[in-house]
């Protein structure tokens, strides 16, 4: 492996992010500097219901954005008491979901703050006579729900 004899340090490719949330409360509570490359983020392409995370620049603009896979889940599992052999395991809704999740985003030159977006479908189903209409993927409505300072030595 090459080492690097010039004393500079490349900055990172991308951020491993744990976030906690209570509700729609949510914190970063970890950044980690990692160098993999981050496939599918583009945030153009990014606009179907879920939660995503942005990396932005100073002004605002998103960079790039990967989907947040399990974040705000509002069901549980629940694990049958024990001795009680051939129950199975189940999922309950919550009132006010609460847990972790984790995220590998990419962080480009110019990124200094990550957001947590949730993009959801700006009009539900309709209903006619014939067949059931969706609305597009164009036509989501992405929210911010909060913005981050990353913490990036470059």
């Amino acid at each position: 492996m090459p080492s690097d004899t010039s004393g500079s340090r490349n900055p990172p490719s991308a951020m491993r992010l744990i976030f906690e949330y209570e509700g729609d409360n949510v914190r970063l509570v970890s950044q980690q500097p990692v160098n993999v490359a981050v496939a599918g983020a583009d945030p153009a392409r990014q606009q179907y219901p879920g939660y995503y995370i942005d990396s932005r620049n100073a002004a605002g603009a998103s960079l790039a954005r990967v989907r947040a896979h399990d974040a705000f889940s509002g069901s549980v599992e629940v694990f049958p008491e024990p001795g009680r052999p051939g129950d199975t395991i189940t999922r309950v809704d919550v009132a006010r979901p609460r847990g972790a999740f984790t995220v590998i985003v990419p962080v480009p030159t110019d990124a200094d703050r990550v957001t947590v977006v949730r993009v959801s479908p700006a009009a539900t189903d309709t209903i006619t006579t014939t067949h059931t209409v969706r609305s597009d993927a164009a036509d989501a409505i992405a929210t911010d729900i909060a913005t981050f300072p990353l913490q990036i030595n470059r």
